[in-house]
């Protein structure tokens, strides 16, 4: 293939992605309004589990972080030296503003990643 028709195929396989995505946004709807229907119903009959001859279902309840309060936690965690509560990521913004200003962070090299950046006319 020629650069034109790459281009063309390359459109063609972004509207397919954009429609196929509209379409599991419905469709996670549509399953996120069935689970919270599920839930109730469940509650209201003080069931944690049930099946029919198709599926079963279940309650499941877990325990996650909210942080109400960012500066307290963080001295927690440097008191603690518990930086386990901590995921790792590097903030790719805030590092490329630091390159930026010509600083160097201990135990980060850049790493450039090359893609092609595709727009619909």
């Amino acid at each position: 293939m020629n650069i034109n028709e790459l281009i063309e195929a390359r459109s063609e396989v972004k509207d397919t992605i954009a429609g196929l995505n509209a379409q599991l946004k419905d469709v996670n709807k549509l399953k996120e309004e069935l689970d919270y229907q599920l839930l109730n119903k469940l509650d209201e009959q003080g069931l944690s589990r049930t099946a029919n001859d198709k599926a079963s279902v279940s309650i499941n309840a877990d325990t996650v972080p909210e942080v109400t309060d960012w500066d307290a936690f963080y001295a927690y965690v440097l008191e603690q030296q518990d930086f386990s509560l901590l995921q790792r990521r590097i903030s790719s913004a805030a590092y490329k503003e630091l390159l930026k200003l010509s600083a160097s962070i201990p135990g980060l090299q850049p790493r450039e990643i090359r893609r092609i950046n595709f727009r619909s006319l």
